[in-house]
C-alpha cells in the first residue's frame, strides 16, 4: 500500500512538473508584437505585418494624453506600458507615463488610451526630467533623471502617483535615456554618451554613490541612442558617429568582451551602416529612434529622417555587417501604419 502511495505521489509530481513545463514553453513561444512609440501615439504591429515590406495596417494605434514625444519605453511584468516623454501638461518637463494593459485591451484603435502620470518624490529626489526606464527581474522600475540619479521603485511603491523610491543612486555624470537589462539582470546604462556602466544586482542594492562593477568605454565621439542584446548576449548599440559627419550606425560588442570588472575598452565586432537610416540636417545625426530583436533574432530599427519607417536585418546579414539593405521595410501610411516620427521600439506580448 505504501509503495502504491509513493508511486501515485511520484506520478502526481511528475504530472505537475510536466504541466508547469508546458506552461513555461508556451509562454516562451507566445507571439510578440512590435510596439512603436510614434510622436504622441503608440502602434503595435504583429503577425503578417512583420513578414514583408509594405504599408501594413498596425494592429492597434492609440494616443497618450500629455505626451508630445517619447524618449524611452518599457513593458513591466504585467505588460503595462511605460514611457518617459516630453510632457505637455501644466507641470511641463519630461514625465513618466503608464498605460495599463487593461486600458490597452479596451481602447478602440485610433482613440486616446487612459493613462496616468507618475512622479517619484521625496527627500533628495530631483524631479528634473525623466529619461531612461526599464524593469528588472523582480519587476522593480529603474529610471534615470536629468538630476544625475538612478532610482529604483518597487511595484508596491508604483501604486502611488508620487512614489518614494526604495533606492537612490547618484552620479557625477549625466544619465541619458539609453538603458537595458541583459539576461543576467545586469542593468546597462549609457553615461554621458561616452561610456556604458554595468550595474549588477549587487551594485544597485543600496542607495549611495554610483559604483558600477564594469565601465565600458565606447568609441570616441559616438552618441548612443539605444541598446539591445541578441540571443547570444552580444550587445548592439545604435547611435551616431560624429567623427564621420554624424553618420548613424549600429555597433556590436561581443558578449565575451563584456565580462569582468573594472574599466575596459572592448573591440567593436561589427558596424552596421545603411542608407535606410537616412540623414537630415538639424537632427544631429540621430535618425535612428530605437532598436530591438524579435524572437527569430532579427534586428529591428526605427528610422525617422527623410521618411519615417521601420526596418529589419536578418541574423545572416548581421553576421556579415557593413553597409546593409534592410530585409524588410515598413513604410509610412497615415491611415495604416501611422508612422510619422518613430522613436523607441520594443517587442512584447501582442494584443489579441
Amino acid at each position: 500500500m505504501l509503495q502504491n502511495r509513493a508511486t501515485i505521489r511520484s506520478l502526481t509530481f511528475a504530472a505537475i512538473w510536466l504541466f508547469v513545463g508546458s506552461i513555461q514553453i508556451a509562454a516562451a513561444k507566445s507571439p510578440q508584437g512590435l510596439w512603436v512609440a510614434n510622436g504622441n501615439h503608440i502602434s503595435e504591429f504583429q503577425g503578417s505585418a512583420l513578414e514583408s515590406s509594405g504599408t501594413p495596417k498596425a494592429h492597434i494605434t492609440f494616443g497618450i494624453k500629455h505626451c508630445i514625444v517619447a524618449y524611452s519605453m518599457a513593458l513591466d511584468g504585467d505588460n503595462n506600458l511605460w514611457i518617459t516623454a516630453l510632457n505637455n501638461s501644466q507641470s511641463g518637463d519630461v514625465a513618466i507615463i503608464e498605460v495599463r494593459r487593461a486600458e490597452i485591451l479596451s481602447v478602440q484603435s485610433g482613440n486616446v488610451a487612459k493613462s496616468r502620470l507618475v512622479a517619484p518624490g521625496g527627500p533628495g529626489i530631483k524631479n528634473v526630467g525623466w529619461t531612461g526606464i526599464g524593469f528588472d527581474a523582480g519587476d522593480d522600475m529603474l529610471v534615470t533623471n536629468g538630476g544625475q540619479q538612478l532610482l529604483e521603485v518597487t511595484p508596491d511603491q508604483l501604486k502611488s502617483k508620487i512614489p518614494s523610491p526604495a533606492i537612490v543612486i547618484s552620479s557625477m555624470v549625466w544619465f541619458p535615456w539609453s538603458m537595458r537589462f541583459d539576461s543576467s539582470d545586469n542593468l546597462w546604462v549609457n553615461v554621458g554618451n561616452s561610456q556604458l556602466w554595468r550595474f549588477a544586482p549587487a551594485d544597485r542594492a543600496a542607495s549611495g554613490a554610483a559604483n558600477p562593477s564594469l565601465i565600458v568605454n565606447l568609441p570616441a565621439d559616438f552618441g548612443v541612442q539605444d541598446l539591445a542584446f541578441d540571443g547570444s548576449g552580444n550587445l548592439w548599440i545604435a547611435g551616431a558617429d560624429f567623427t564621420v559627419g554624424a553618420l548613424d550606425e549600429i555597433k556590436e560588442i561581443s558578449a565575451g568582451d563584456l565580462n569582468g570588472t573594472g574599466e575596459i575598452t572592448p573591440p567593436i565586432a561589427a558596424t552596421i551602416t545603411s542608407s535606410a537610416f537616412g540623414s537630415e540636417a538639424g537632427l544631429g545625426g540621430f535618425c535612428l529612434g530605437g532598436i530591438d530583436f524579435d524572437q527569430s533574432g532579427n534586428l529591428w530599427a526605427s528610422a525617422r529622417c527623410q521618411f519615417p519607417h521601420l526596418i529589419d536585418f536578418t541574423p545572416s546579414q548581421l553576421s556579415v555587417g557593413g553597409n546593409l539593405t534592410p530585409s524588410i521595410t515598413i513604410s509610412p501610411n497615415r491611415k495604416k501604419t501611422n508612422l510619422s516620427f518613430p522613436g523607441p521600439i520594443r517587442f512584447g506580448p501582442t494584443v489579441h
